[in-house]
């Protein structure tokens, strides 16, 4: 069983740090590179190309492993309806699931917002985004460490 609960645990954390990692690769990475030496259509063909696909992946791949190994991993730990409200685990499993669907309903408007507003607008959103991306890989480590419930 140890062989089986690592292996949800591993699909997990490598779902979540290619989510964390792609946003944070394309914004301080790949975006301030193209904005330095590319013209803007180019740019514009890039991003749009690099979005469709990361989203694309992100879909098919990582929210469906997400959300699949996410709640399986709660309720290894020890998490139930009963102790979520009753305990500092519970508290902070309820904080980092509040924050990772703020996060996806963000990044799932980003390509709206890129339509709509202007590039400093959308890289301020995109920064903003990938914030609260760490900040649920922050919640992760402190799960980790906490005492079950």
């Amino acid at each position: 069983m140890t062989v089986l609960w690592s292996l949800v645990l591993f699909l997990h954390v490598t779902a979540a740090a290619f989510w964390v990692g792609g946003q944070l690769m394309l914004s301080f990475v790949v975006m301030p590179a193209l904005r330095r030496d590319s013209p803007p259509e180019t740019i514009r063909a890039i991003a749009q190309s690099a979005g469709r696909r990361f989203t694309a992946v992100t879909n098919h791949v990582l929210l469906p492993a997400l959300l699949i190994t996410g709640p399986l991993l709660a309720w290894h730990d020890g998490a139930r309806w009963s102790n979520l409200v009753t305990t500092a685990f519970g508290h902070l499993l309820i904080v980092k699931v509040a924050l990772v669907v703020v996060v996806f309903t963000m990044a799932s408007f980003h390509g709206f917002v890129a339509r709509r507003t202007s590039r400093r607008g959308v890289r301020i959103y995109a920064i903003i985004t990938v914030i609260a991306s760490v900040g649920v890989l922050a919640l992760a480590a402190f799960l980790a460490m906490a005492p079950g419930p």
